[in-house]
């Protein structure tokens, strides 16, 4: 710590006395710009700053301004993590969940969304309640935590998938229908016109038993989506209204992830 304070130390002065001297910044070449950047950037990470550790760790992530090391640079955002940083947390939750810069577990993506739901992030509740919606990875689907987890979010999207996880989840305990019809028709009067809401709606109407008030909505549902194509698969709707007319309610055997 001694030798690192004096480094500190040294370069500010040399900093001062060339200001005293010359009086005006002489041009630096961007390569040197760059360098210092980097040097002070590293001198405040290993001090224990945390936002000094994350930007290094994103820099190792990236590999911009220094050569790319994945280890590395999870090392650096979870020291920043550790700090309660926000921004840290956000960041391995997500790497975590996505799989693409680094190897993806859910585990750990699980812990750092928890943390960051209890910092008062919403985005974290979303997240969780898409893992525990469709499980994998080590984590079992368990559609309580991620109806609870949904309606912590709060929003439109999350309680669409309230409204399909109480009308299709496989397991009887956390299905109830007569909720499910409540809560899409309040969603629909927000968009008359949204397939995703629609299929919803059918889905619990068909858990309800009302198969004759499933199949006219599943259609308004592929009626909308073809007006809105990039929202859903048009053969998925199509499959559940066939369950439909066979009277049959649908279960979700896919994740949702």
């Amino acid at each position: 710590m001694a030798k690192r304070w004096k480094v500190a130390a040294a370069v500010t002065a040399l900093l001062s006395v060339s200001q005293w001297a010359w009086g005006f910044a002489i041009p630096q070449p961007e390569a040197e710009k760059v360098a210092t950047k980097v040097a002070f950037i590293e001198l405040n990470a290993q001090s224990g700053d945390a936002e000094a550790e994350y930007l290094l760790g994103l820099m190792y992530l990236s590999g911009r301004y220094v050569q790319q090391d994945a280890g590395k640079g999870l090392e650096w955002v979870e020291k920043a993590a550790s700090a309660n940083h926000v921004k840290a947390m956000q960041t391995l939750a997500d790497l975590y969940y996505d799989g693409k810069v680094v190897p993806r577990n859910l585990a750990r993506a699980v812990t750092w969304y928890q943390a960051l739901a209890q910092a008062g992030q919403p985005h974290a509740y979303f997240r969780l309640g898409l893992i525990f919606g469709a499980g994998g990875d080590g984590i079992a689907r368990n559609c309580g935590q991620a109806v609870e987890h949904f309606n912590h979010a709060g929003d439109q999207v999350s309680l669409g998938n309230v409204a399909w996880i109480l009308a299709t989840c496989p397991e009887g305990q956390y299905r109830d229908g007569a909720r499910a019809v409540e809560l899409s028709l309040a969603l629909l009067q927000k968009d008359q016109h949204d397939p995703s809401v629609l299929d919803n709606l059918a889905a619990a109407y068909a858990e309800t038993g009302d198969f004759a008030a499933a199949v006219s909505t599943q259609q308004k549902a592929i009626d909308a989506l073809r007006q809105r194509p990039e929202v859903a698969d048009i053969a998925e709707f199509q499959q559940r209204l066939q369950f439909y007319l066979q009277k049959r309610a649908y279960r979700e055997v896919i994740p949702l992830l």
